[in-house]
């Protein structure tokens, strides 16, 4: 009788992981085409100009680190049902066009897993509506969840990504995992 219950435990549980793993893609492909459809021709449109379309959409942007493997859609939310499929971008803080620290956030169990392989020099690319930004890490550290201070203005961080930390921990995360970034130089 175990065995049987235990049996439906498993098949119970990588049912729901199929089915969550299906629709993050399709949520992920959906914010894709979005984002197609709002983001500018780089020859077309220079950083800083807006259409009325693209205001209106929660999509921000993608962010790709080719050196992890990483692309994925960002929101202009941080609300549960954006963290669910794509990387939240925090609204509280700067636009990544602007000056001062943009924050992204994501689950370390989803889309953010891939930072545990994250080093000090790798690039990050990040295609906006207002054209394509180019960062570099200049380091991770872990910190306790309520060190904030990663959060602000900083020195030479144009970009913080977070989440939490352990990878490997089951349940709530004791600590989070930050990475910083320095906007690098557009030709």
């Amino acid at each position: 009788m175990l065995e049987w219950a235990l049996l439906v435990v498993g098949a119970g549980s990588a049912s729901w992981y199929a089915w969550t793993t299906f629709e993050n893609h399709r949520l992920q492909n959906e914010a894709r085409q979005a984002l197609e459809r709002i983001a500018p021709e780089p020859a077309r449109q220079p950083i800083g100009e807006l259409t009325p379309a693209a205001a209106d959409s929660r999509v921000l942007g993608q962010l790709d680190i080719p050196s992890i493997r990483l692309s994925a859609v960002v929101l202009n939310a941080d609300d549960d049902e954006a963290l669910g499929f794509a990387v939240a971008y925090l609204p509280d803080t700067p636009p990544p066009w602007a000056l001062g620290n943009s924050v992204m956030a994501a689950h370390r169990d989803g889309l953010f897993r891939p930072l545990r392989n994250i080093r000090a020099g790798d690039e990050i690319a990040l295609t906006t509506r207002r054209g394509n930004l180019q960062y570099r890490v200049r380091r991770t550290l872990v910190v306790g969840p309520r060190d904030v201070w990663v959060l602000g203005t900083l020195p030479h961080v144009d970009l913080t990504l977070i989440t939490c930390f352990p990878f490997t921990w089951v349940g709530r995360a004791p600590e989070r995992f930050v990475v910083q970034a320095e906007k690098m130089a557009t030709p």
